[in-house]
């Protein structure tokens, strides 16, 4: 071999590495410039959803406070409630008593009196008729 021709060789060689590292850098921008693109969309993806899940959870305390609106109004309602049945259940005794003294006034017989009678039995108890 010669000089001249290991020189070609050694050149050829040389331009092979050469162009392994021009593809090898290629590729590695590829890849990189996919990773970034692939960061960014990530970035983006979670500040949706930190906005998302703020959103859900400002709902969420809104809601737990109506929950504790009607909690509390139904607490109100139930002591309403039960006000109103010891009410009802007073009326219902008042009703059912004078409903007893109905009967038992229906029962007893009237008396026929006339007004002489009724005059005498005052005189005697010291309230004459006038």
């Amino acid at each position: 071999m010669t000089n001249s021709t290991k020189i070609y060789i050694a050149s050829a060689a040389a331009a092979f590495i050469a162009v392994v590292i021009m593809v090898s850098a290629l590729s590695a921008g590829r890849r990189e410039e996919k990773l970034r693109q692939a960061v960014e969309t990530a970035k983006q993806n979670a500040v949706k959803a930190e906005s998302t899940a703020r959103e859900l959870e400002l709902r969420a305390a809104e809601h737990k406070q109506k929950i504790e609106y009607l909690e509390d109004s139904l607490s109100a309602l139930r002591l309403i409630a039960v006000k109103q049945d010891e009410e009802l259940k007073q009326i219902e005794n008042t009703t059912n008593t004078a409903r007893d003294n109905v009967s038992r006034a229906r029962a007893v017989r009237s008396l026929e009196s006339t007004t002489a009678e009724l005059c005498a039995k005052l005189a005697a108890l010291g309230h004459p008729c006038e």
